[in-house]
């Protein structure tokens, strides 16, 4: 019964820890009047502005929307297509904060491995079934920046490329 009781804390302490991240509480694909609840900055979105030509990117400091985190230097990137949530990214500009993306991928998502632990450029794919989860560190002039990005099959298309516009300008 003891160990019954001290499983059923654990599970409830690592739940509450996720659910304290609203980056990671709001689906790919939900509409944007349910995924305002958690990013309030979606009250200024308008789809009449964009139609379905376009997708809009909002950014954000993530630490905003990410209690017990490490993201203090990174940005939040939530992209919106016809109305809904299309992809969520998590990014680090600063070249001299090391790891940030990647201990936040190894806490709230699952294991990258020690691979991409070390200041070079490569790639992981930490998708599950429809949900696309690519963590990710490239070479921007001359320096490493990491990435984390969330889609899934249907909208993927919409959260690269030219069409797609920032709300932030």
């Amino acid at each position: 019964m003891r160990n019954i009781i001290i499983l059923l804390f654990l599970v409830l302490i690592t739940q509450s820890k996720a659910y304290a991240c609203s980056i990671l509480n709001v689906d790919i694909g939900t509409s944007v009047n349910v995924a305002k609840e958690k990013f309030d900055f979606l009250e200024t979105f308008d789809s009449s502005t964009y139609g379905d030509d376009f997708s809009v990117r909002y950014t954000v400091p993530a630490k905003d929307y990410c209690e017990d985190s490490n993201l203090e230097n990174a940005d939040l990137e939530v992209i919106v297509y016809n109305s809904q949530i299309a992809g969520i990214n998590v990014l680090s500009w600063d070249p001299n904060i090391k790891n940030e993306i990647y201990d936040f991928t190894n806490s709230f998502i699952g294991s990258i491995g020690e691979d991409l632990k070390s200041d070079r450029a490569g790639l992981k794919d930490l998708s599950l079934g429809n949900l696309l989860i690519i963590y990710s560190k490239y070479e921007h002039q001359e320096q490493i920046h990491e990435l984390l990005e969330i889609t899934n099959n249907q909208l993927s298309n919409y959260v690269v490329g030219e069409q797609i516009l920032d709300a932030n300008l």
